[in-house]
C-alpha cells in the first residue's frame, strides 16, 4: 500500500509546481513520472516487504528516493553517506535494496508515464526510518509510520498558517532530517511547492524566496544571516519556522527587528517532528517553545523532571530498542524524552535543557542552558555556551564561552550581579563561534577543547 503523500500526489494539477532549488524545478507531472521510473528500479532491490535505504548527499535525490520507497510500500531509510555512524544505521535496519545517487540519474534518464492512483491507501505499517539525534550510544533509529506523520501534518496545520495549491515551502535543512521530511509530507499532502537548498547559502535562499514563499524551515543559526538583509521578508511569507536547536533572544531580535514571521517549535524525530509549536513576538523569553499541538499531551515526569509525550504523531518505536539508553516509548505508551520542562500558566512549553547536560557543583544540580538564557541577556552578548571544568573543592565549577564584543571582565561583572551564586560560571572566555553540527545544534562534547583552547597554551 502508498504512503499518503504518493497516493495524494495524483490529485494535483500535471502543471502546478512540485519542487523547486536553485537554477530548476519540477511540476507534479514530472515528479510523477520520476517517482515511477525510480520506484520500478527500487523494486528490483531486495525483498518486496524490506527496508529500503536512501544514500545520497543530494537533497533532490532523497525526496525522490523516500517517494519512490513509499509508493513500492517499503520502509525507507533516508541516509547522508557522509554520516559517521552509516555502517550502524545500515545494520541497525538491514535494508533489502540501497538505492544512490547513481540509481537516481540512472532512472530519471529512463522516465516512466505510468500513473500513480489517488485511491491508494495508507501504509499502516513503518513508512520511515530516521536516525535520531540523540547524542549517546549507537545510532538510534525511529520507526515513523505514515499515520504519525499524517497526524502531525493534522495537527501541525490546525496552529501554523495555512499551506495549499500555490504556496512554497523552503526546506534550509539537510533533507534526511525529520524536520525536512516532515515539511515534504506538508507539501505534498497540501498539493504545494518544496523548495530545497543543496546546502544553506543565505543569498541562494533569499534568491528561492524573491521567486515566492509562504513558508520556510531553518534552524536557529540561519536566522541571522537570513533576517539581518536590508531587504524585507519577501511578499507572502507567512512563517519563518525556527526548530532543531534552542533559539537565542539575539536571533530572535534580528528576525523581528526586520518583521520576519517567526514562529519556533520543538520536538524530535520520535515525534515527527516539532510537538510544541509557537508565534515568537515582542513578549516572547528564552526556552519558550510555544503550545502543544492538538492531540499532543505533554507532561513533566514528577521525579526527573524529563517531559514525557503521548498522540497519535509518536513514532512505534525504535529499530533497535536495545540502543535507547532511557529514553524512548514507555510502558503506558507515552514517549520519555531527554529534555528538561515545565508548562506555564498559560500552555506553554518553557525548555529547561537536556537531562544529561545536568552539572553537579558543590552537590546542586545546574542546567546550563538556563544559566546560558540567563547570561545571553546581557547587553553585548552573543551566543553562550556553559561547561563544566573539574575543581578539587566544588567538583566542578562553570565555564561560560560565549561571543559578542563584550569583555570577560565586564561581563563577569554583570554575572555577579545578575546571576545567582550557585549558578555563576567561574570563567568566562571569549570565541570566534560555538561548535555546531549541520543541523545548528550546539556540541557539548566539544565545549572542553574549546575552552583549552581559548585560554591559549599558557593557561590550559
Amino acid at each position: 500500500m502508498i504512503a499518503t503523500p504518493v497516493a495524494r500526489l495524483a490529485r494535483w494539477p500535471t502543471s502546478a509546481p512540485a519542487l523547486a532549488w536553485p537554477g530548476g524545478g519540477m511540476d507534479y507531472g514530472q515528479l510523477r513520472g520520476r517517482v515511477a521510473a525510480l520506484a520500478a528500479l527500487a523494486a528490483q532491490r531486495g525483498d518486496p516487504d524490506s527496508p529500503l535505504a536512501i544514500v545520497s548527499g543530494a537533497r533532490l535525490d532523497i525526496v525522490l528516493g523516500v517517494l519512490a520507497g513509499l509508493r513500492l510500500g517499503r520502509p525507507v531509510l533516508p541516509l547522508d553517506p557522509a554520516r559517521p555512524d552509516l555502517d550502524d544505521c545500515l545494520s541497525a535496519c538491514a535494508p533489502g535494496g540501497v538505492l544512490a545517487a547513481a540509481d537516481v540519474a540512472a532512472a530519471g534518464a529512463a522516465g516512466s508515464p505510468e500513473p500513480l492512483h489517488a485511491d491508494a491507501a495508507g501504509q499502516p505499517g513503518t513508512a520511515l526510518l530516521v536516525p535520531s539525534s540523540g547524542t549517546g550510544g549507537g545510532a538510534r533509529i525511529a520507526m515513523l509510520s505514515s499515520a504519525a506523520l499524517d497526524a502531525h501534518v493534522a495537527a501541525s496545520a490546525a496552529v501554523l498558517p495555512a499551506l495549499g495549491p500555490g504556496d512554497r515551502w523552503l526546506v534550509c535543512l539537510p533533507m534526511n532530517s525529520i524536520g525536512a521530511l516532515a515539511a515534504m509530507w506538508r507539501v505534498l499532502s497540501a498539493g504545494a511547492c518544496l523548495a530545497l537548498l543543496e546546502r544553506f547559502d543565505a543569498d541562494d535562499a533569499r534568491r528561492l524566496m524573491a521567486g515566492g514563499a509562504s513558508h520556510v524551515s531553518v534552524v536557529p543559526a540561519m536566522l541571522a544571516p537570513l533576517a539581518d538583509s536590508p531587504a524585507p521578508p519577501p511578499r507572502g511569507l507567512r512563517c519563518l519556522l525556527s526548530g532543531g536547536g534552542s533559539l537565542s533572544r539575539q536571533a530572535a531580535e534580528t528576525a523581528l527587528a526586520h518583521d520576519w514571521p517567526l514562529w519556533n517549535g520543538w520536538g524530535m524525530t520520535e515525534t515527527a517532528s516539532h510537538i510544541a509549536v509557537g508565534r515568537v513576538d515582542a513578549n516572547w523569553r528564552e526556552g519558550t517553545v510555544g503550545r502543544p499541538l492538538p492531540g499532543a499531551d505533554l507532561a513533566v515526569d514528577p521525579q526527573s523532571g524529563r517531559l514525557t509525550v503521548a498522540g497519535p504523531m509518536l513514532m512505534s518505536g525504535y529499530a533497535r530498542p536495545g540502543l535507547a539508553r532511557g529514553v524512548g516509548l514507555e510502558a503506558d505508551g507515552r514517549l520519555l524524552s531527554g529534555d528538561l520542562g515545565e508548562l506555564l500558566a498559560d500552555g506553554r512549553l518553557r525548555l529547561l535543557g537536556r537531562a544529561d547536560d545536568v552539572i553537579v557543583s558543590g552537590g546542586i544540580n545546574i542546567h546550563p542552558q538556563a544559566v546560558e538564557d540567563l547570561l545571553a541577556t546581557c547587553a553585548g552578548v552573543g551566543e553562550v555556551a556553559v561547561t563544566a571544568q573539574p575543581d578539587a573543592r566544588w567538583g566542578m565549577v562553570l565555564v561560560a564561552l560565549y561571543t559578542g564584543g563584550i569583555s570577560a571582565a565586564v561581563l563577569d561583572a554583570w554575572a555577579r550581579e545578575h546571576v545567582p551564586p550557585a549558578s555563576r560560571p567561574r570563567e568566562f572566555l571569549q570565541v570566534r563561534a560555538l561548535p555546531r553540527n549541520a543541523m545548528g545544534k550546539l556540541l557539548r562534547g566539544e565545549l572542553p577543547g574549546l575552552c583549552s583552547r581559548a585560554r591559549g597554551p599558557s593557561q590550559a
